[in-house]
């Protein structure tokens, strides 16, 4: 059995997989962030490692464990001695810190220049600006640090005292060279950062050792386990979804929604990553690449929408009040117009500042018109980030939809609105699959990662487009594209 850990900003979740692809058993515990003042959005990685400790507890008694496979968000930064103590709080991507020393990075080492090593545009997201941050306004935080990893490399340390960490994550710190799939000594020079800083990076799957005896013992697991390094969270949920090779795509819905698109790296140049706001990092399969291309809200704006103006309904009912609102939605497209920046803008524009929109209101207009058109909103914005792929070359023949803000009628809207066939598999846990895919080839169940897919992955159901709301969509998302040039400038002066 296998166990896939899949570690995200606002909880870790597991799966206890089997070589067929079955779930034996799952686990998952939530936090938050510790600290959101001033712009800062930290967590802390001593709560972080009690859940993975809880998560492989509860599933190790269900099974033989043999491999453990570490997935997790991209972009932090934790301040780590050599017993794995955390010394801080975590920096994650969406802190302000670093802000000003990532466009210090830019000017002196050069936009495309910066783009050709990482495949990244840059954003103060990436570790590369906090570090320098850390480094800048607290020297001694820095220096005392005998690490400072991700989350990957972090908890793949506490479970095995191996420092390692896989291609996709590391190229999410902004001073990985993609070309040689090591750290750029020129990115380092520049900010100053020291290597033995910074953890081995390893292909995604690679054993990294073995689990601690003493936590083995602690845990109920066995003490051959092996830990495995995954990958960046969302390549976990590709391969859960079944997608693997060229061309395939995999749209993942939660708090935000995103496209990996797999494809060589030949076929996105850094004109376009840097145009269209698509990353290029190291896909999972050797020789391969994969886009990171997202908008920031998606599945919390329903979230948001069932707590504002769902108050009557039960506390802590969500499910029903979202079945409640997905039985009271009328068939056809809304007039309304939602721009789903609630929390500034990814791809396609890069624009933190944006803010979001709803155009068309009426006397008329109900709530659940509402309700329907910030999904519609979040997928006219995906339409605009599919286009961009297909502008930059990267033509979609297959995509896969996975994720827990899924319901049957979000997904006839996603056919509705992007106008082509949205398949599914039955995993809800595709990231955790993902992982226990990896497993399954490092303890050599299966020879290479299509044969595992191949045999872990089973399909689901394909929804089809609607030709005529398809015709209506099509005809809304060319009023669509001009919602944000039109109202770019009283957004950001509404953040003033």
């Amino acid at each position: 059995m296998h166990i896939g850990l899949d570690i995200g900003t606002s909880g870790t979740k597991a799966a206890l997989v089997g070589t067929d692809g079955s779930v034996a058993g799952s686990f998952q515990v939530s936090y938050g962030f510790a600290d959101t003042a001033d712009g800062h959005r930290a967590l802390d990685a001593g709560e972080v490692w009690e859940a993975v400790k809880t998560c492989l507890e509860a599933l190790g008694s269900l099974g033989e464990v043999e491999t453990i496979t570490v997935s997790t968000l991209g972009e932090a930064v934790i301040p780590m001695d050599r017993a794995g103590e955390p010394l801080a709080l975590s920096i994650t991507g969406t802190d302000r810190r670093g802000i000003c020393e990532t466009a210090a990075l830019e000017e002196t080492v050069g936009l495309m220049h910066l783009i050709d090593i990482t495949g990244l545009n840059p954003t103060s997201i990436y570790s590369a600006g906090k570090l320098v941050w850390m480094k800048r306004e607290m020297p001694e935080l820095y220096e005392a640090a005998w690490k400072i990893p991700l989350f990957q490399d972090y908890v793949i340390y506490r479970l095995c005292g191996r420092a390692v960490i896989d291609y996709s994550s590391a190229s999410r710190t902004q001073l990985f060279d993609i070309g040689t799939m090591d750290w750029s000594e020129e990115l380092l020079g520049k900010t100053g950062i020291d290597r033995e800083k910074l953890s081995r990076p390893v292909p995604a799957g690679t054993v990294a050792g073995t689990i601690r005896k003493e936590l083995a013992e602690e845990l109920g697991l066995s003490a051959s386990a092996r830990i495995v390094a995954g990958t960046h969270d969302h390549i976990c949920n590709a391969l859960g979804s079944g997608v693997f090779e060229v061309g395939s795509c995999a749209n993942t819905v939660g708090t935000t929604e995103g496209l990996t698109a797999v494809l060589r790296r030949e076929q996105l140049s850094s004109e376009y990553v840097n145009r269209y706001q698509i990353s290029c990092e190291p896909f999972v399969r050797p020789g391969l690449f994969n886009t990171v291309a997202w908008e920031n809200t998606s599945g919390v704006l329903l979230r948001w929408f069932a707590e504002e103006f769902m108050r009557e309904e039960p506390a802590g009912e969500l499910i029903a009040t979202f079945e409640k609102l997905n039985g009271r939605m009328k068939r056809e497209p809304t007039k309304l117009l939602v721009l789903p920046h609630f929390s500034g803008a990814a791809s396609p524009y890069g624009d933190g500042r944006s803010k979001g929109a709803i155009l068309g209101l009426t006397l008329d207009t109900e709530r659940e018109d509402i309700y329907k058109a910030l999904m519609e909103g979040a997928n006219m914005e995906l339409a605009l980030i599919l286009e961009g792929l297909t502008k930059a070359g990267l033509a979609v023949g297959h995509l896969v939809s996975t994720g827990g803000a899924l319901s049957p009628q979000l997904l006839q809207i996603k056919a509705d609105v992007l106008g082509i066939p949205i398949h599914t598999v039955e995993s809800r846990q595709t990231g955790a699959l993902g992982g226990a895919i990896l497993g399954a080839v490092a303890a050599g169940a299966y020879g290479d990662v299509k044969e595992a897919v191949s045999a872990m992955v089973r399909t689901g159901k394909t929804y089809e487009p609607d030709p005529g709301r398809s015709r209506i969509y099509k005809e809304r998302l060319a009023l669509y594209r001009q919602i944000y040039p039109a109202i770019a400038g009283i957004s950001h002066g509404l953040g003033e």
